[in-house]
Formats: structure tokens, C-alpha cells, sequence
């Protein structure tokens, strides 16, 4: 087995996340508080997002990512200077109100390349 193919001791997440450079919107108490932040990973479970206190988010929250046309419902599981770290569920899609899903690994990757190749034109 090569070093690349051990899995890192630390590493306890079932899906990987990709790297992302995201806006994203804080959303608390009914949607009438929102702070801004950035979402540095992205799967379909969880995230990372960097904001400037992240000491002051709440416990629960909606997370929208406009540039998915997505909100999710969020829970933070830990908290490091600006950056806290998200398990995310009840996925809700502007574009499909009704509709409720989780993206696949497989989905994010599509995702990710498009957001890549749309950044480079």
C-alpha cells in the first residue's frame, strides 16, 4: 500500500469534501439575521465555511449558497478562530421548491468542475 493510498488518521468523514471558493449566507432567527461568510469545502453532508467571528454563529442555522441555488440546513460541530465546520441536511433547491435532495459525491465533482471551468472564462 503507498502512502497516498493510507487514509489519514484524522480523516473521519465517509464522503470527501471538494475545495471551493463560495459565497455563502448565514441565516438565523427565522431568516431575519444573516451574516456572510465563505464556503472553503463542500460535500454532500458537510462544510467548512470562514466567517469573520465564527464564535457568534449559532449552533443551527440555514446556510444558503446562492451559486447552487441551495439552502441547507446546517449544524456546527466545531468552531477554529474564523472557520467552523458544518453537517448539513434538509437540502432545499430555489429553483425546485418541493424538490428535497443531497447531492451526490458524484454531483459535487460535476459541480466542481463546472464551477472551475466557469472561472477560468
Amino acid at each position: 500500500m503507498t502512502e497516498s493510498a493510507i487514509p489519514s488518521a484524522t480523516e473521519r468523514r465517509s464522503v470527501p469534501r471538494l475545495k471551493t471558493l463560495l459565497g455563502g449566507i448565514v441565516q438565523f432567527d427565522d431568516r431575519k439575521s444573516t451574516m456572510d461568510c465563505t464556503v472553503r469545502s463542500l460535500s454532500a453532508y458537510g462544510a467548512r465555511i470562514v466567517l469573520s467571528e465564527a464564535f457568534r454563529v449559532p449552533d443551527a442555522f440555514d446556510l444558503a449558497i446562492p451559486h447552487h441555488d441551495q439552502t441547507h440546513r446546517a449544524k456546527v460541530v466545531w468552531r477554529r478562530g474564523d472557520c467552523a465546520g458544518l453537517v448539513l441536511s434538509d437540502v432545499e433547491e430555489h429553483e425546485e421548491p418541493a424538490a428535497r435532495r443531497r447531492m451526490t459525491p458524484r454531483q459535487m465533482r460535476r459541480a466542481h468542475r463546472k464551477e472551475m471551468a466557469a472561472a477560468l472564462y
